[in-house]
């Protein structure tokens, strides 16, 4: 059995898929505004469920405390960590906070931090990063089309932005 009797031969748009079966998929910006409402509803639930907990006993209070922390470092990871390692180095810099850690006003400040990092992290950076990445290959792909003797080269057009 041959690749082509195999089907497996086809072209690339046969391949990804029809540019109709496309329409069926939701837009990427519909798709962006979805995963960062859910983002945003996770944190905030974070945040409320910590809160939630203050009337609980010392211990349970300080696990929803350190778990609130986890996960907000995790929905803002990578950058997240670097900022708050480096904020731990420079610990000198929150002498000035007189609030005791378990009272609101700490664990609201804490979790804003947070999500400020996350914010830009996501809805800031990514997307800035991810179009300059299109438009490094649009730059880049037709010169080195034109180096290997392709004169026709495929630009980004074809690729769907997030």
């Amino acid at each position: 059995m041959s690749w082509k009797s195999a089907g497996i031969a086809l072209g690339w748009k046969q391949w990804v898929g029809s540019f109709e079966m496309m329409r069926f998929l939701p837009s990427r910006e519909h798709f962006r505004r979805v995963i960062g409402t859910v983002w945003v509803l996770i944190c905030v639930w974070l945040l409320v469920w910590t809160l939630l907990q203050r009337d609980a006993s010392v211990n349970t209070l300080g696990e929803a405390e350190e778990a609130e922390v986890l996960g907000m470092l995790g929905l803002s990871a990578p950058l997240s960590f670097l900022i708050v390692l480096l904020a731990r180095w420079f610990s000198f810099a929150l002498a000035w906070w007189i609030y005791p850690w378990n009272d609101v006003r700490t664990i609201i400040a804490i979790w804003l931090f947070i999500f400020v990092i996350g914010c830009v992290q996501w809805f800031v950076f990514f997307p800035w990063v991810v179009d300059r990445g299109y438009e490094l290959y649009d730059f880049m792909v037709p010169k080195i089309r034109r180096r290997l003797g392709r004169q026709q080269a495929v630009g980004s057009d074809y690729i769907p932005k997030v």
